[in-house]
């Protein structure tokens, strides 16, 4: 350990909790590892560049380009907005109402949100048309093109200028375990079975290290949101979690800052795409190209992005987006094709809370 980091030090509990893992913690020097946590917590891209230098792309057309045409939407008065259960229904609501307000403006068009239970309802909801956009986790969105290849993508999510996050195991920060193999016998918090981040990435992770999940655990649960699964770790609820790194971003907030002394990451389980804005099967191309413009429209580059995106999961935008980011999800899920399995989804949102 560099003796220039105090083992006890809020940096080697933060470092520790971003996942920079025992080569920035054991003979980096201090300020690489503030650098990097420095860069981890901010959200300011006024730069104008995404992560590797690549400048953002061309501004999408604004004004009477985006107003949506009654006949783009099959003549209807209003457009429903679904989104995954990221939290719980009053937070969502009000965390996504200013993007909500944004969307009805912008699209000239009365937007409602419509808040999920569970990943699969929402898929569910997508697939069959009740939804017109929704925010679909990169999982769900592979599992909704499967199951209705019309759904067009319009967008996907990017944050901190990047359109990639991270799959993370977590522990307790005073847990002993140090590898995979130390999880015998644990509980596991699992998001949701059709969360990439919160089940496919790690699961496969451990049946490549040879590690059946279904015998290594000694309790396997749902909890719903990657909130609940960390803070049934924090809790005590379970002792190891499955989740996505932008529900560790909340260790940089003022009023979360105990959660970098509590946890910390075991295990990185692989880089995958942000949340896909998708278009149901049925709307007009002219429909999807202006929906797409309207979210590219909102960046935290600017006063007013910042204002909408601030209640947000860490996003920082959208970006343009080609069906073909979501192949690393498809391999992933062909991996383990018996693992979720695009039918049933209604027993499958269903399923979803009660654990197994």
């Amino acid at each position: 350990m560099d003796d220039s980091v105090p083992q006890g030090s809020s940096v080697v509990a933060l470092a520790k909790l971003h996942g920079i893992g025992s080569v920035a913690i054991c003979g980096v020097r201090v300020w690489l590892v503030l650098a990097l946590l420095l860069c981890a917590c901010t959200d300011d891209d006024t730069a104008g560049l995404l992560a590797g230098g690549r400048p953002y792309p061309q501004e999408p057309p604004q004004g009477q380009q985006v107003l949506l045409d009654p006949a783009d939407i099959g003549g209807q008065r209003t457009l429903r907005l679904g989104v995954s259960p990221y939290a719980n229904d009053e937070q969502t609501r009000r965390d996504l109402a200013p993007l909500v307000s944004f969307l009805s403006r912008v699209l000239g068009v009365p937007i409602e949100l419509v808040t999920s239970t569970t990943y699969g309802a929402l898929v569910s909801s997508t697939v069959d048309g009740d939804v017109d956009i929704a925010m679909l986790s990169p999982l769900s969105y592979v599992q909704a093109r499967q199951l209705s290849p019309g759904i067009e993508l319009a967008a996907r999510a990017i944050s901190q200028g990047s359109p990639e996050y991270s799959a993370y195991l977590v522990v307790r920060m005073n847990d002993p375990a140090r590898s995979l193999g130390d999880l015998r016998g644990r509980r596991v918090a699992w998001v949701d079975p059709l969360s990439a981040s919160g089940y496919l990435y790690p699961r496969r992770v451990l049946t490549s290290a040879r590690l059946d999940p279904d015998r290594l655990f000694s309790q396997q649960k749902f909890f719903g949101t990657h909130d609940a699964a960390l803070h049934a770790v924090i809790n005590g609820e379970a002792d190891v979690a499955a989740v996505a790194s932008g529900a560790l971003a909340r260790a940089c907030r003022p009023q979360d800052s105990g959660l970098a002394n509590t946890v910390r990451v075991i295990h990185k389980c692989g880089r995958l795409p942000y949340d896909a804005v998708a278009v149901r099967t049925g709307l007009s191309r002219a429909a999807v190209a202006k929906i797409g413009w309207a979210f590219q429209a909102v960046s935290n580059r600017t006063e007013e992005g910042r204002r909408i995106l601030a209640g947000t999961w860490a996003i920082s935008g959208w970006l343009p987006a080609d069906d073909s980011v979501y192949d690393g999800v498809r391999s992933h899920l062909r991996q383990v094709p018996a693992l979720v399995a695009p039918v049933a989804l209604a027993e499958l949102a269903s399923e979803a809370t009660d654990g197994r």
